[in-house]
């Protein structure tokens, strides 16, 4: 059940929530951290009819536990990302409302592997994009690995942050899932598309309209609809086992970006990292995919003396 739709633990939420806000995180951040602590203070009751307030580790581990295991096991199955913002949930909960904090040997997060995430190749990005009779679902696209945005800031783009003077695309603020704002150059094709959708689709919008409006007045198109866009024309090509997700566009600019020349802090800049090590799987993908040559042990050679 949502806890937007429930009446219970109207306290417990509203602690956590104020604190959450003070913190300065974002509502979508807030909203997953409450409805963790919702479903913990539902569980609690049920299974041990205690608040969350009288909850000790053994019971808090529990209760984790529960949602990790398999479904056969009798537990909800959930992958081991989901099970750790439970977690964090629940430390943010008893650090600072009730003064009680949990540390990770308490609560020990789930070992997470990370895999390489599934790029196309050039090619495939072009044939994928331009092979679109939409215009406008090709524009989102196009956005999206163009300019090697997430799927939460192509939705959220204005026309004001096109400059077809400058040549750049502006992600903002507030958009931006790092809070890094930036500016981008746009290429010459996603300028020449950006420019056909404006004059084709939307000639008389104003600066502060939503460059893809939802079908509600005065809405952005939702990040739902744009993955159901993307994943209709991987169907089309009949790629559905690639294993490709909205957000191989924006990785694969990124190596794409790197494979043409650009160094790591060029990759670091387009894509708004707050830190190289999230831009270090960029080279990890490009070792993957050349062809390694034999390199000579320096001990070996023959000028060694």
């Amino acid at each position: 059940m949502k806890y937007t739709n429930s009446t219970l633990f109207k306290t417990e939420l509203q602690n956590i929530s104020d604190v959450l806000e003070l913190i300065n995180y974002r509502p979508r951040t807030i909203d997953s951290y409450l409805q963790c602590i919702f479903e913990c203070c539902s569980w609690l009751q049920d299974t041990y009819n205690i608040s969350i307030a009288d909850a000790d580790i053994l019971q808090l581990r529990a209760f984790l536990l529960h949602l990790k295991r398999r479904k056969e096991e009798g537990g909800l199955g959930y992958a081991p990302r989901s099970v750790n913002l439970y977690n964090c949930a629940l430390k943010k909960y008893f650090r600072f409302v009730l003064k009680k904090p949990l540390s990770n040997e308490d609560l020990p997060l789930c070992r997470v592997d990370h895999p390489l995430p599934k790029v196309p190749s050039q090619k495939d990005v072009f044939r994928l994009i331009l092979g679109m009779d939409n215009l406008k679902h090709m524009t989102e696209l196009a956005a999206a690995y163009g300019a090697g945005l997430r799927i939460s800031e192509v939705t959220a783009l204005r026309f004001r942050d096109i400059s077809f003077s400058d040549g750049t695309i502006t992600i903002s603020e507030e958009s931006s899932k790092s809070r890094y704002a930036g500016t981008i150059e746009l290429s010459t094709r996603l300028k020449g598309i950006l420019y056909r959708y404006w004059k084709q689709c939307y000639p008389d919008a104003r600066p502060d309209d939503w460059l893809f409006p939802g079908q509600k007045p005065g809405s952005h198109i939702t990040k739902g609809s744009l993955d159901r866009v993307f994943k209709k024309r991987i169907r089309e090509l009949g790629w559905e086992s690639r294993g490709y997700s909205f957000h191989c566009l924006r990785h694969a600019q990124a190596l794409h970006y790197y494979q043409s020349g650009a160094d790591l802090f060029q990759v670091q800049q387009r894509l708004r990292h707050r830190t190289i090590t999230s831009t270090l799987i960029y080279v990890q993908l490009d070792a993957k995919l050349k062809e390694r040559r034999h390199i000579e042990n320096p001990f070996d050679a023959e000028n060694f003396s």
